[in-house]
């Protein structure tokens, strides 16, 4: 049967009208190769290729629930995931259709008292969500009791491992009943993921999606640097340069979304808001405006967002950088579809700029340098859309063709001379389309003198203090293969059982190479490149030690 719908998957009730709540219509391919296998076992070993952004966690998170006794208010799946913003984000994916099921939710990670994550697992629950090294901090504290884990779900399989987390993994599966069924799922097949799937793993079965490119030719992507109480401002200016603007403004909270929205509607703009805070009922209300264009805009977090997919869209423009990488691409995915072309726009302050670097990097886009529009350009936009409205008054300016009320007002113009209405229209015409203006006077550097940080790389060695290694042990190290100078070190850190080095992207090759069966401290040292995403989300390590 062809899947082209979720109500095509066998699943709940319940489950099909969260789904339909939130907007959810077309699976996404993973989706639609791994639900339906996944559903129909009682139990199997799983392998599924995709990239990230792809819909993975419902891929897994759907049938998950459907494993899941609700009598039971005790750990049954355990999903691990390599950092505390994956765990969190599928949390929060899966939450709304676990509450349908009244099923509880748990999401453990380094950084926040392991006291009260102990109180929250005591109280029971049947899904637990978590990092590699927090989740190993409760089993061997007996805080955490996997006995019962049916299903051991390792997401992003590929960059845990790359972040040199085998070692927990490998003490997780120990823990884990022999029985269970294990969920793995990874962007590429390494032989880490090779050996997972040979040493833990029964007939796995795979699927595998293409790779997608993750934006869209049509988009044209671009950021601004500004200073942070400048947004509103900015954001103004760029709508107001697009008169047939058509698209999502994305905010990071509910109280922004609400903030942002009202400003617009002060301003004058046809604005709607979509937060998680509305009622289906007027969360339905402002999609079908928007898609009938009775609004032009729609301010959103990107939560709300999920789901609606609406034609034509010219813009999308991100009041700031989503703390998710992977919602950049989903927001800006949205216009440029079907041969058209869209824009979108980033505003960011110049702190931000390595985070942008990063998504630049991760996701293989270009997104270039885009300076504020200047007031003089508003003002020229401004000039033409008045010239069109006086366009079409002129249409209808024959004084037969005016209604009693329009005939009225003709004659109490009717005595007024040439320059007095010359005057009055002047002044409506400034009421109408620049009053707004009179406020606006900030200048902005150009973003396109503010030119990106150089690329950094992080590595890491399998060898920390625990092997009585020190920091100049390891530059001594890392120096004496004439790859890399110690002023070109940025950062070394070393801890119990590693050590991590921050250095220029075009040194970690050759420098790999060079130590390639080296020794230091004793021990054979391991140096492997650290991923994109560990090395932007530095603090997990911190929270690990």
């Amino acid at each position: 049967m062809s899947i082209t719908t979720f109500k095509d998957f066998a699943i709940s009730v319940a489950l099909q009208k969260v789904l339909d709540d939130l907007g959810f219509i077309e699976p996404t391919d993973i989706q639609k190769k791994a639900i339906p296998v996944l559903l129909s076992h009682k139990k199997i070993d799983f392998h599924g290729q995709a990239q990230t952004g792809t819909g993975k966690t419902m891929a897994f998170g759907i049938p998950l629930l459907h494993r899941v006794d609700q009598a039971q208010k005790k750990p049954q799946a355990l999903v691990v995931a390599p950092t505390r913003e994956l765990a969190v984000q599928i949390k929060e994916s899966m939450l709304p259709l676990a509450r349908a099921m009244d099923l509880r939710l748990e999401v453990i990670y380094g950084g926040v008292s392991m006291e009260e994550q102990t109180a929250a697992l005591r109280r029971g629950c049947h899904i637990v969500v978590g990092t590699p090294g927090r989740l190993n901090d409760h089993l061997r504290r007996k805080s955490l009791a996997i006995d019962g884990v049916q299903t051991l779900v390792l997401d992003e399989a590929d960059i845990m491992l790359d972040m040199g987390f085998k070692e927990e993994v490998d003490e997780i599966l120990r823990y884990a009943p022999k029985n269970r069924e294990i969920w793995l799922f990874s962007a590429t097949v390494k032989a880490g993921i090779a050996d997972i799937m040979r040493n833990h793993m029964h007939e796995p079965v795979s699927v595998r999606v293409s790779k997608k490119q993750v934006a869209t030719e049509g988009t044209k992507q671009y950021y601004c640097v500004i200073p942070s109480r400048t947004r509103m401002q900015v954001l103004s200016r760029f709508i107001e340069c697009a008169p047939d603007f058509y698209g999502f403004i994305f905010c990071q909270t509910k109280i922004l979304t609400s903030e942002v929205a009202e400003q617009l509607v002060r301003r004058g703009y046809n604005v709607g808001a979509l937060h998680g805070d509305m009622s289906q009922v007027s969360r339905n209300i402002v999609i079908k405006k928007f898609k009938n264009r009775e609004l032009s805009i729609l301010v959103a977090t990107d939560v709300a967002a999920r789901g609606i997919d609406v034609a034509n869209l010219t813009h999308v423009i991100n009041f700031s950088l989503p703390d998710d990488h992977e919602s950049y691409i989903h927001r800006i995915g949205r216009t440029g579809r079907a041969g058209k072309e869209g824009i979108a726009i980033t505003l960011i302050t110049k702190t931000e700029l390595r985070s942008l670097q990063y998504v630049q990097r991760k996701f293989n886009v270009v997104i270039d340098p885009i300076d504020v529009p200047s007031r003089d350009s508003i003002v020229k936009a401004r000039i033409q859309e008045a010239s069109k409205y006086i366009a079409q008054l002129g249409e209808h300016s024959s004084i037969d063709q005016l209604k009693a009320p329009e005939k009225e007002l003709e004659a109490l113009i009717h005595n007024l001379s040439s320059e007095e209405t010359r005057t009055i229209l002047a002044r409506v015409l400034h009421d109408k389309f620049l009053s707004s203006l009179e406020h606006d006077d900030v200048s902005f550097t150009p973003s396109s003198k503010i030119v990106m940080p150089d690329a950094l790389q992080e590595i890491f060695i399998n060898v920390g203090s625990d092997d009585g290694i020190t920091r100049d042990d390891v530059i001594k190290y890392l120096t004496q293969t004439g790859c890399v100078s110690a002023d070109q070190i940025q950062k070394v850190r070393v801890i119990k059982r590693r050590s991590f080095i921050q250095l220029p992207g075009e040194c970690t090759g050759p420098l790999i190479n060079a130590l390639r069966n080296g020794m230091l401290g004793g021990r054979r040292a391991r140096v492997s490149v650290i991923t994109e995403e560990q090395q932007h989300h530095q603090g997990h390590y911190r929270h690990r030690v």
